[in-house]
């Protein structure tokens, strides 16, 4: 369906004034070419377009009217939505099975890397680790200088790393 030549011309007649009109009227200049566009699609919904009087005037009229009508939708809404609300949350309160499962897994290789460990590496380390004791205090326990102490830890996290790289298959990660 085409437009009536009326409209037409005064498109080719209004439409830089008017798209300049809404720029400088709004943020964006997408939108004001849409608003300009959206202008001439009311004006062919008038009756008779060509027999406007002040036509001119009612094209800016219609687009100062689309103007206002954006600022209040614009103001209507928040501009934008806080993603962190806890109403707007969707994830499950349980954990999904997948990170349970991947969890068990790493658990059972670290015990497994952990009872490949000498008994004196293995206790250093979990005191470190889990208990959070110093080197001196593994040491202390130990009976055992705080720099041999240090040499248990490391050598345990070096056994364990190297357990845990050698076979990722059979315990199905990393």
């Amino acid at each position: 369906m085409t437009a009536p030549p009326d409209l037409d011309a005064l498109f080719q007649r209004h439409a830089t004034d008017l798209a300049g009109y809404l720029r400088r009227q709004l943020p964006c200049p997408h939108l004001a070419e849409d608003l300009c566009q959206e202008v001439f699609l009311r004006l062919g919904q008038h009756p008779q377009p060509g027999r406007l009087v002040e036509s001119r005037a009612y094209l800016f009229r219609i687009a100062r009217n689309l103007i206002i009508d954006h600022h209040r939708r614009h103001r209507s809404r928040p501009a934008c939505q806080p993603l962190d609300e806890t109403d707007l949350c969707l994830a499950c309160p349980r954990a999904c099975p997948e990170r349970d499962t991947n969890r068990a897994q790493c658990r059972r290789a670290l015990y497994a890397a952990l009872e490949t460990l000498p008994p004196r590496l293995r206790q250093a380390l979990i005191w470190h680790r889990i208990e959070g004791l110093t080197q001196a205090e593994i040491g202390r326990r130990l009976g055992v200088s705080e720099r041999m102490a240090g040499r248990y830890v490391a050598q345990a996290i070096a056994g364990c790393r190297k357990r845990l790289t050698d076979t990722p298959t059979r315990y199905g990660i990393f």
